[in-house]
């Protein structure tokens, strides 16, 4: 797909009234979404938006976020998405390093007290708004195919939508373990992903997939347009499902699959007592984090009518970068699959070689998907962007099928007195002990040893946690370097939207402790 905008306005031509998006108790249609869409960038146009501009969204409902991303593309802008959760303090910062023209928010995103400073601001959600939508919803004109009429789907005339090629979105990096980066895609990029997962999902017209992850995240980005690309729906609703709840709400709303976080997955399977059969879900897309092997063989036996994908992505290759397929799922449990399209990714060794197969190595990633660079970040950008590729920072192997097995992050590899040990090594111990509902481990300080590992972990009875089982246990699946030197229990594992787990949280919950 090289561009999601052609894309749209042909699936808005051919297929007006099947539907794109329902939420909030509204059904979008591929006409009345680009209707609203079009009515959201015929106002930035007559406001004077510059071509090129930067337009900094701040909106947490699906519709207020995606009718804006895609108004402002037809617009000529650069999207810049914003966490609308982070303190006034953080957002003020994203507003300083983006510079945008145009601040556009909904009623109430953002934190109490929050102001843009000398930034414009307008409000997504108007009137003309919702007469656009009940205007293009009760009714499909075919137009005039004229200049700007986007062939037949009623847009305004003057608008000069974003190229495949040109600068399309800024999106910054969760920040979990450091400041967040701006990283500057194109619209070619941004939809080829979507295609290719499309592809790989084996997705049509009739599936549609229920979203919980917040819009502005790439995971919530990447879930809609992948969806469109096919000429799918996508379903949002605000509020974290798990259990028997979540599989009610995708019954409800007719979807065919679910993408979210593995948070998400083991809430749901860990009640199921049996094999259960949701009429009509027949994938699931578990992405952002580490899956555990635990989860993967409860879901095979609680779910087995379901496709389960894992995949691995980046915001620096516009979301998904491996997807490991059902079929392979138990026979390469762990791996995070094949590289999307023309990916590559490659294990390089310290010197820059190429790893062999099965060895380890930083993974480097090359194709047509990889980020412009950094904004404003030309000296963290040369050093991510070199000769080999990006440097995901990620460390991990390829098998001899060219499968990626990803072994955890940098930081992930910790030194202790001298032995190398794996972050995630430990956290799949301790899921595989069936005693906790969610856990993270994270490096702290030491004196002596350098680094020790300490593990954050969610009793599924609290009344009955006691260390010294937990530890007596673990020593018979993990080496003695590789043993937690604490034990910590919370009452939650303290997580982003997208699932990832925020360590300067964990550091301060174990600090506490």
């Amino acid at each position: 797909m090289e561009s999601a905008i052609d894309s749209l306005l042909e699936l808005a031509r051919a297929r007006p009234d099947r539907p794109l998006l329902l939420t909030r108790g509204r059904t979008y249609t591929y006409a009345g979404f680009v209707g609203c869409a079009g009515a959201l960038a015929g106002d930035l146009v007559a406001r004077g938006l510059p071509r090129g501009a930067r337009v900094a969204l701040l909106a947490d409902e699906y519709d207020d976020f995606f009718l804006a991303m895609v108004g402002v593309w037809l617009a000529g802008g650069v999207v810049v998405p914003l966490n609308t959760t982070l303190p006034a303090a953080d957002l003020d910062g994203l507003l300083a390093k983006s510079r945008p023209t145009l601040l556009l928010r909904a009623d109430g995103a953002g934190p109490a007290g929050f102001a843009p400073g000398a930034v414009e601001a307008a409000t997504i959600a108007s009137e003309a708004l919702d007469e656009a939508w009940a205007a293009a919803t009760s009714s499909t004109a075919d137009g005039d195919d004229g200049p700007g009429r986007g062939r037949g789907v009623g847009l305004p005339s003057g608008l000069f939508p974003v190229t495949a090629d040109e600068l399309a979105m800024i999106m910054f990096t969760s920040g979990t373990t450091g400041v967040p980066k701006g990283v500057c895609q194109t619209l070619r990029a941004i939809g080829g992903n979507a295609g290719l997962v499309s592809g790989v999902l084996g997705l049509g017209p009739d599936d549609r997939i229920f979203i919980n992850t917040p819009p502005y995240f790439t995971s919530g980005i990447c879930h809609f347009l992948t969806l469109m690309a096919n000429g799918g729906s996508t379903a949002g609703r605000q509020g974290f499902f798990f259990g028997d709840a979540l599989l009610a709400e995708l019954l409800e709303l007719g979807c065919t699959g679910f993408g979210g976080a593995p948070a998400h997955l083991v809430r749901v399977v860990e009640p199921l007592d049996g094999p259960q059969t949701p009429a009509g879900l027949r994938f699931w897309v578990s992405s952002g984090d580490h899956l555990p092997l635990d989860v993967i063989d409860r879901t095979a036996r609680v779910l087995p009518g379901v496709r389960l994908f894992n995949m691995y992505g980046l915001t620096e290759v516009s979301g998904r970068l491996c997807v490991l397929p059902p079929d392979e799922l138990m026979r390469r449990r762990g791996a995070v699959g094949l590289p999307i399209g023309t990916m590559r990714v490659t294990p390089r060794l310290a010197d820059g070689a190429a790893a062999p197969p099965d060895t380890s190595g930083e993974l480097h990633v090359e194709g047509p998907l990889v980020m412009q660079g950094y904004l404003d970040e030309p000296e963290i950008t040369a050093s991510s962007l070199t000769a080999h590729g990006f440097r995901t920072g990620d460390f991990g192997h390829v098998d001899a099928d060219g499968f990626v097995w990803v072994e955890g992050r940098r930081d992930d590899i910790i030194k202790r007195g001298g032995e190398k040990v794996s972050i995630v090594h430990i956290q799949q111990a301790l899921r595989s002990l069936e005693l906790f509902t969610d856990v993270a481990v994270i490096a702290v300080d030491d004196e002596i040893l350098g680094h020790v590992p300490v593990a954050l972990v969610v009793p599924a009875d609290p009344a009955a946690f006691k260390r010294s089982r937990v530890m007596r246990e673990l020593r018979g699946v993990l080496p003695a370097s590789s043993m937690p030197s604490r034990l910590v229990p919370v009452a939650e594992v303290p997580r982003t939207g997208s699932g990832k787990a925020i360590r300067a949280e964990l550091l301060r919950l174990a600090d506490e402790a």
